[in-house]
């Protein structure tokens, strides 16, 4: 009888050991999945906040930029956006961290550049705020290059959000720019 429980002792370990660690697996890949998957999320939920935070900026830097408002009238939005920035970039490092880089910059990084953007346009409009002349002239021209890269940063900023989200939605080994074929 020993020797008869001992063979059913060794099959149960045998059929059992593969299955549990089987199990491990499927449980392991499954946390990755939903790890990239809210990490894909976060960067566009960040982009999207980014985006409609830029949107308001860009109505007030276009209005400022054509003469409509004076540079008095815009340094509160320029303020409280430098800042909001702020929050984006730190939440972007995060998703950075954890996000698959294939190619280009993080999501951070094309935050800072609209950080940037908002920091050329600010040194503008306290050139504006000067009484010489040619300070005016130099600091139009910085709110008008500031506003052309506050646009294109808003556009890296989307872009980007979406090639992380893609990379976080397709399954590993596989490049989401190529149909889904296996690299």
């Amino acid at each position: 009888m020993p020797t008869d429980a001992l063979l059913r002792l060794a099959i149960f370990f045998a059929l059992g050991v593969p299955i549990i660690l089987l199990l491990r697996r499927v449980f392991i890949v499954g946390g990755e999945l939903r790890r990239d998957a809210q990490h894909g999320q976060a960067a566009v939920d960040i982009a999207r906040r980014t985006d409609t935070s830029l949107a308001e900026l860009s109505v007030v830097v276009d209005d400022l930029r054509r003469g409509k408002a004076g540079p008095e009238a815009s340094g509160a939005s320029l303020l409280a956006s430098a800042e909001a920035l702020g929050r984006y970039a730190r939440e972007a490092e995060v998703v950075d961290t954890h996000a698959l880089r294939a190619t280009g910059a993080g999501l951070g990084a094309e935050i800072e550049r609209a950080q940037r953007a908002v920091a050329l346009i600010e040194h503008g409009r306290q050139l504006m705020l000067g009484a010489s002349v040619g300070g005016v002239a130099e600091g139009e021209t910085s709110v008008k290059r500031g506003y052309l890269n506050l646009l294109h940063a808003r556009e890296a900023i989307r872009a980007r959000a979406d090639e992380i989200a893609a990379a976080a939605a397709a399954p590993a080994g596989r490049n989401p720019g190529e149909g889904g074929r296996i690299r």
